[in-house]
Order: structure tokens, then C-alpha cells, then sequence
């Protein structure tokens, strides 16, 4: 049988474990053959010292939804409890997190998103109400104009249609060849019983929606009047329904609710504007007062620009981490919506490229997802696209709270697992001057211990088992970090690390 030679902290006492590849149930071993040993068979006694690992700093950059529909409010768990918003459920658990002893030492920095251009209103009508910053409203659009022949209707009229890639506007000169800049605001539908050839109630023609912005826009078409377009409350098969008074939602959308326009510019989408702190990152004893100051003065409303937050939260702990080279920095993307507005990216595949861009390098940056959601707003594996974003950004899966449950208390367990999870697999090199070629690192399990194969670097990991050193600009050693196979293990509990100083490092 293979047999390992493992530093002692005696070093008059060697001492022989058995290889833990042939032991059940552990194969934190990189495999059989020794590279310090021609035949692969046996390896040559060392002797040396043996320590604990001590895990690293840990700093969190905390990017926050503000958005409006963090204000829904959660179901009561209970006939006496009084129902509260999805925002104050958060805002509860991160405050209780700041103030908690087990997060002293823990850095802790906060930005929302959106960020909100000032003065620009929540929502529009129409340009007039977005003022000089605000931009064009969402109501306002490039449309397709095509003659049409309609029953009963003396002469052909125009029906405006909407270019799915045509811009907002405020007026003509702003659109395509070919288009007009129209309020989309209603529908032209038939006044029943005014038409015996067309059923009361439906779109004229049939199939070609005419857009309006009030009755009189409806005057080529006879016997119509302009209803205001609507959402219905509640997605349907995870996408939003169109509606009108006469066009009413499905029985399982609920009401239809009027309006949700927007100013194009009241979204900020620069990404400085998300790389720069509302809280600045910090461990010390003014954190818990600054975070908790800062969520009570924040009111969520407007959309959810998620690709430029993640961007900028992760320059910021980029940076971050360039300056504070003894500590782990990771990002907590908090969110329950996806990407939505004018900002981008939006696609989920090129926000998990940000996510993996930051996990890469020497001075990696991990992101952590948690997601605040109703059931039925995960519907059509929307829950995938979260983890997509996750695993991009090396912390394996989405946290997902669902708000059917406790959600103030779910968040803060959120919370405490990125904490217990982020200091498991950074470790320090401490203890003076190290000789970094005699470096290992044992890991230890129900059961037995095995020393890990240092891989070189995280673009080496794979799916093995393994760790490498973080280096600074100059490229010396500054902590010990595990492979993300590894780093799973670590986090699943009943795991410890040791350093072993003075062994030739095992490298694979």
C-alpha cells in the first residue's frame, strides 16, 4: 500500500498515514504517482512543521435591488403577522448581519440599483412629463405605418405598428425611413355592436394592432375609441400580458393595471455609477451604523438594470482587492427581478461573462447571487438563469428565497452561508519568511488526511482537486486558495486545513 510521510509539528516524530485515495469515501488525493519519487511507489520521509490554516480576510461588496417591485409585499406567515415589503424583509436581515458579532472583521460595502437620474419622475405619460434630463418616454415609439382596407370604411386608412426595434422617440426625425413617432399608450378597439363585420371589442384590422394616444388618433378607423394599455398583474407562463378595459387579463393574471411608463435617461446605466460605493467597504466600528443609515434612507421604485450593477460592483472589488491583497473580496448580487429597462447588458449569457471575467486572474472576485422570488416568478427556467450567473462567477448555484417562506430570516441564513462559505477556501501564509517550494497544504476528513497537488494557477483547477497560490503585482505568493471542486468540499462541512512547512511542494 502507498503510504505518505506527513510533517509532524515534533520533528523527531514522523508520522506514516495510510494514501487517502484507497480510503473509502476520500479522494481529496490528486492521484497515486509521486512525483518526488522515480517509481511512484514511495516517497522520502520529511520532516517539518505543521499548522493550522488560518483562513484570510473576508470583504463583501454588496449590490443591492432597489428597484420598485422590491416594495410587493410578502405573504403573512401567520394571521397575526402584519404583512411587510419584500424591501423591509431585506433590509431587516442586512442590518441584523452588520450588527452581529460573528460578522466582526468583516468587511462590508453597499450600492443600490437602479440609480436614478435626479428630478427625473418615476414614471411618464408622456416627453413633456420627463422634463429636459429625463429623456423620451417609454409611451413614444418608431412605428411601422401600412395602408390597410377595412370593412365598412369609406376610403383605405393608415394602421400604425410597432417596430420591435425601433427606438423611443419625441419625433418623426428621430425615426427610420418609413416610420412616424407615435404615443403607443392605447389600442383602437370597436365600440360594440358598431361594426356587424368585426366582432365588438376586437383590434382593427384583425391581427394589426392600431396604437393611440387618445381618441382622436382612432378617427380613421370608424366606430373605435382608444383604450389604455395595460400589464396584468401577474405574469402568465412568466411573461407579462398586454390588456385594455375591453381586453381583460386571464382569470389567473389578476387585474389589469394601467400605465408603467417610463423617462429612457431616469435609469442610470454608466457603470461608475455602480462601481462607486454608497457605503464604502469597511470593517470598522462605524460599518453597522453607515450600512443600516443608509438603507433606511433608500425608497425602492423604477427598474432593474442588472448588467451595469454587476459590472460596476465588480470593479469596485476589483479594485478593492488590488489594494488589500490580505483579504478575500467578493461580490453579493441581490436581486428579485431580472434584467429589465433600456441598460446593458441584459442578456443573461453576457451578465455570467461579467460574472466569470471577475472570477479569472490572479486577484479573483467571486459573485454570489441571492434572488427573492414569488414561486411563479421562476417559472420557464428562470431559476437557471440565475445560477448561470452564479456558477460564471465561481460560487456554484443561486441562493434562491422564496416568499412564500420567512424571507427576512432566509436572507440573513443567505447571508451567514456567502460569510461560512467565502473563509473556507482562502487560507494566509503567515509565519515569516517561507520558502514557497516547501509548501503544502493537508486537508483532513471523516476520513483521514492527504496532502492536496498544488495546480500552478485557477485556470488549471478543472474539476480536480487542488490549490494554488494568489500572487501580488510582483508576483510573489500572498495566500493559499483551493479549487472550486475543492471549495465545495470545504463548505460542506467536517472539513479542516492544515500547512505543512518544510515539505517539498506537491504539484501535479
Amino acid at each position: 500500500m502507498l503510504a505518505w510521510a506527513a510533517c509532524s509539528s515534533d520533528p523527531d516524530v514522523p508520522v506514516e498515514v495510510s494514501a487517502p485515495g484507497n480510503q473509502p469515501g476520500n479522494d481529496f488525493l490528486g492521484g497515486d504517482d509521486d512525483p518526488s519519487s522515480a517509481d511512484g511507489d514511495s516517497q522520502p520521509s520529511c520532516l517539518g512543521e505543521t499548522r493550522a490554516a488560518e483562513a484570510i480576510g473576508l470583504d463583501m461588496y454588496v449590490m443591492l435591488d432597489s428597484s420598485g417591485s422590491m416594495n410587493n409585499e410578502v405573504p403573512p406567515r401567520s394571521a397575526r403577522d402584519f404583512p411587510i415589503s419584500k424591501w423591509n424583509a431585506v433590509r431587516a436581515s442586512l442590518t441584523e448581519f452588520v450588527r452581529a458579532p460573528e460578522t466582526e472583521g468583516i468587511g462590508v460595502g453597499l450600492q443600490f440599483f437602479p440609480q436614478l437620474t435626479p428630478g427625473v419622475p418615476p414614471s411618464c405619460e408622456s416627453n413633456a412629463d420627463c422634463g429636459a434630463n429625463g429623456g423620451n418616454c417609454t409611451s413614444s415609439v418608431c412605428v411601422d405605418t401600412t395602408a390597410i382596407d377595412l370593412p365598412n370604411a369609406p376610403d383605405p386608412v393608415f394602421i400604425s405598428a410597432v417596430d420591435s426595434e425601433g427606438p423611443y422617440c419625441s419625433q418623426d426625425s428621430e425615426c427610420n425611413a418609413g416610420q412616424l413617432c407615435r404615443e403607443i399608450r392605447g389600442l383602437c378597439v370597436l365600440r360594440p355592436g358598431v361594426n356587424a363585420n368585426v366582432p365588438a371589442g376586437s383590434l382593427l384590422p384583425l391581427g394589426v394592432p392600431a396604437f393611440c394616444g387618445n381618441d382622436g388618433d382612432c378617427s380613421d378607423l370608424p366606430g373605435t375609441v382608444c383604450e389604455v394599455i395595460g400589464l396584468c398583474a401577474q405574469p402568465v407562463g412568466g411573461q407579462d400580458t398586454l390588456c385594455t378595459q375591453t381586453f381583460a387579463c386571464p382569470a389567473a393574471a389578476g387585474q389589469c393595471v394601467p400605465g408603467g411608463y417610463v423617462c429612457t435617461e431616469q435609469t442610470r446605466c454608466s457603470v461608475e455609477d455602480y462601481s462607486t460605493p454608497a457605503v464604502p467597504i469597511t470593517s470598522g466600528p462605524t460599518r453597522a451604523t453607515e450600512i443600516t443609515n443608509a438603507l433606511a434612507s433608500r425608497v425602492p421604485s423604477s427598474l432593474t438594470p442588472t448588467g451595469p450593477a454587476l459590472q460596476g460592483a465588480l470593479e469596485h472589488a476589483k479594485l478593492w482587492a488590488a489594494d488589500h491583497p490580505d483579504r478575500q473580496v467578493v461580490t453579493v448580487l441581490a436581486t428579485d427581478g431580472f434584467p429589465e429597462g433600456l441598460c446593458s447588458p441584459s442578456d443573461i449569457p453576457d451578465i455570467a461573462a461579467l460574472a466569470r471575467d471577475g472570477s479569472a486572474g490572479n486577484q479573483p472576485v467571486r459573485t454570489f447571487v441571492i434572488g427573492v422570488f414569488a414561486g411563479a416568478d421562476l417559472a420557464e427556467g428562470r431559476r437557471q438563469d440565475l445560477d448561470e450567473i452564479a456558477r460564471a462567477g465561481g460560487s456554484q448555484a443561486a441562493i434562491v428565497i422564496n416568499t412564500a417562506g420567512d424571507v427576512t430570516q432566509d436572507f440573513l441564513d443567505a447571508l451567514n452561508r456567502i460569510r461560512d462559505t467565502s473563509v473556507s477556501c482562502d487560507f494566509q501564509l503567515t509565519g515569516g519568511s517561507l520558502d514557497f517550494d516547501q509548501v503544502n497544504l493537508e486537508v483532513v476528513d471523516s476520513a483521514g488526511s492527504a496532502q492536496l497537488l498544488n495546480v500552478g494557477d485557477v485556470s488549471a483547477c478543472g474539476d480536480e482537486e487542488g490549490w494554488y497560490y494568489q500572487r501580488d503585482a510582483a508576483g510573489t505568493p500572498k495566500q493559499i486558495t483551493v479549487c472550486p471542486s475543492t471549495c465545495q468540499r470545504f463548505t460542506s462541512g467536517g472539513v479542516t486545513a492544515n500547512l505543512q512547512i518544510g515539505c517539498a511542494t506537491r504539484i501535479r
